[in-house]
């Protein structure tokens, strides 16, 4: 994100970090809340602390008079910020969102969720405007914060990963997907259970009895696998900011026939961005932003809950067995990328919303 908007503006200046020492009286706080309720208390949300962030923000603005503010992941600490030096907040989630997503969230403290929702609410009416990734994100500051959505841009994110294939590249790599005897599935993710893990091991081992010659390439985590089937190749976590690392994802996603990931819980879906800008058809699941990211039947599957690792099994089958439809699938999972999900258009599209609200549009 940032090196995109160094591309679309003629300064950026990083005002991070932003961080307090007070942050371990509302730490202690939650240990005392969780030992007394059983109930978990984010820091994160603190008021006070809150409060401290934005003095924090507000002697940086200060110190280096920018025209504008881009905060990112940054809902608690601008809701105080006194300054009224124009900001655009962007965020993968609101906390609302979070507690109907993650598991993470489903024990929060009464006042956990009371004080989330009161920063949340107050850095949205603060800001001069919403700039979300997913449409999904939109609903709720509407629904839960009683934003109006002409001050909310829906643009979205784009890939975390320095590699990527060409347009010249496209066509070729597809081809040679095709024409390799393996179905190569992709998943990448660090939490095994929450991004779906157990569930495509079934998808695999019901390929293999279909007699499809199918390998699994795990990236992120190393599972223990009950029973597990042969065709399973674990990477353990592999460092992209290391150009050994890049290089060995840049293979793998080249490689790999589909990417799969049928996670329980996800909000923007970077990994299927990120599949998609390597023309990568995706397997997800009907949670969170995974179905903007995921276009059922366009770009991917969306799996819902009522379909079976047969059946998404069968689906994996009947695709690697049409071309044109592998092609299609693989071109508009592409398209999406190029035209849609990727930084610069991010960028570009940010710096047209600052430049109409600041009359130079």
């Amino acid at each position: 994100m940032h090196k995109a908007l160094e591309q679309s503006f003629e300064e950026v200046v990083p005002f991070g970090p932003v961080d307090s020492n007070y942050k371990i009286i509302p730490k202690a706080k939650g240990r005392l809340l969780r030992m007394m309720t059983g109930k978990v208390y984010k820091y994160q949300y603190d008021i006070r602390l809150a409060k401290r962030m934005a003095s924090i923000i507000d002697r940086k603005i200060s110190e280096h008079n920018p025209d504008v503010l881009v905060a990112s992941l940054m809902n608690p600490e601008m809701a105080y910020v006194k300054s009224d030096v124009p900001f655009y907040l962007t965020s993968d989630a609101t906390s609302v969102l979070l507690n109907e997503v993650y598991g993470s969230h489903s024990n929060l403290h009464p006042l956990s969720v009371k004080e989330a929702k009161h920063l949340e609410k107050k850095a949205f009416e603060k800001a001069t405007r919403l700039i979300l990734p997913l449409q999904w994100l939109a609903d709720s500051a509407m629904k839960d914060y009683g934003v109006p959505s002409s001050k909310i841009e829906v643009i979205p994110y784009g890939a975390n990963l320095d590699t990527e294939i060409s347009e010249d590249e496209v066509e070729q790599v597809i081809k040679r997907r095709q024409e390799s005897p393996k179905i190569k599935l992709l998943f990448v993710g660090i939490r095994w259970e929450e991004k779906g893990g157990p569930f495509v091991v079934e998808v695999l081992r019901s390929l293999l009895q279909k007699g499809m010659d199918t390998e699994l390439h795990i990236v992120g985590c190393e599972p223990e696998i009950t029973n597990q089937p042969d065709g399973i190749k674990t990477m353990g976590f592999v460092d992209k900011e290391k150009e050994e690392g890049r290089e060995q994802l840049h293979r793998l996603y080249k490689e790999a026939m589909f990417f799969i990931m049928p996670t329980k819980a996800e909000c923007v879906g970077m990994s299927f961005i990120e599949a998609a800008s390597y023309a990568l058809p995706a397997i997800g699941s009907e949670t969170g932003g995974v179905p903007e990211a995921v276009l059922d039947n366009e770009t991917g599957l969306i799996c819902r809950s009522a379909h079976t690792p047969e059946e998404v099994a069968d689906w994996i089958m009947n695709v690697r067995k049409d071309a044109q439809r592998y092609t299609n699938l693989s071109q508009q999972a592409y398209d999406k990328y190029r035209h849609n999900m990727n930084w610069e258009n991010w960028s570009n599209r940010v710096r047209d919303v600052i430049d109409n609200e600041m009359g130079k549009g």
